[in-house]
């Protein structure tokens, strides 16, 4: 009969919906391994910074001297910006290179004082290190560190210079960017004068909590642990 060849040749014919499904899911899954693909791009590219940057992050004061280089960064952008793009008195001029020479200055000194303090803890790792022991460390280069001395009074100059340079800006029209440096520089002085304040306080305080180590004596006895009566 008609109708059941009709109803053969549609039990024959392979489902069309079904495959076509399956396409639109593949489609809708494209932009997933797309994500797949970016992520671990990132996650790739996060290790090799994490890996060149190591040495510095993982180390005692790694944020002042990571937070030192972006500030100076953005000041360097801006002065150097600025000097080239505008003609002013040789005041104002000097304002944009003398501050130009403190990016550097800055910048350099983080890294120096951070070093001096890991070549300071020696071998052992900081994060093996009492607070106490890497503030008394900390204390020694701040007292008998001669980088340390010069910079100091370099510190405080480059502060209240930038507080003074306003006026000599005013002067001279498209100085917009070198007022953010300048506000920029005064921001970092203070920050800094207080991180580091905050920074050495922590490490003492924390230290005046931590449990003493026990020292070994003489013959390997380990000072305030019971002695042994030969009893098992």
């Amino acid at each position: 009969a008609p109708s059941q060849s009709i109803a053969l040749a549609l039990a024959g014919s392979p489902p069309s919906c079904p495959s076509a499904m399956i396409y639109i899911c593949k489609a809708a899954c494209m932009p997933c391994k797309a994500c797949s693909t970016c992520s671990k791009s990132v996650n790739e590219c996060c290790a090799w910074v994490s890996n060149l940057f190591g040495h510095i992050t993982q180390n005692p004061l790694g944020g002042y001297v990571i937070g030192t280089w972006c500030a100076m960064g953005v000041v360097l952008v801006c002065m150097a910006y600025t000097a080239s793009k505008v003609t002013c008195d040789e005041p104002t001029m000097a304002v944009f290179y003398v501050d130009i020479g403190l990016t550097g200055v800055h910048s350099g000194f983080a890294y120096y004082i951070q070093r001096q303090l890991v070549y300071a803890l020696g071998d052992v790792p900081p994060n093996t290190m009492s607070h106490s022991e890497i503030a008394a460390k900390a204390r020694h280069i701040m007292l008998h560190d001669i980088g340390f001395c010069l910079y100091f009074f370099l510190f405080g100059a480059s502060f209240f210079y930038n507080c003074t340079v306003f006026d000599d800006l005013s002067t001279c029209d498209g100085t917009g960017p070198a007022w953010v440096a300048a506000a920029l520089m005064i921001f970092y002085g203070f920050g800094i004068f207080n991180y580091v304040i905050c920074w050495f306080a922590c490490q003492c305080c924390c230290g005046a909590f931590e449990p003493s180590k026990q020292q070994p004596a003489a013959g390997g006895v380990i000072m305030g642990a019971p002695a042994s009566d030969g009893r098992q």
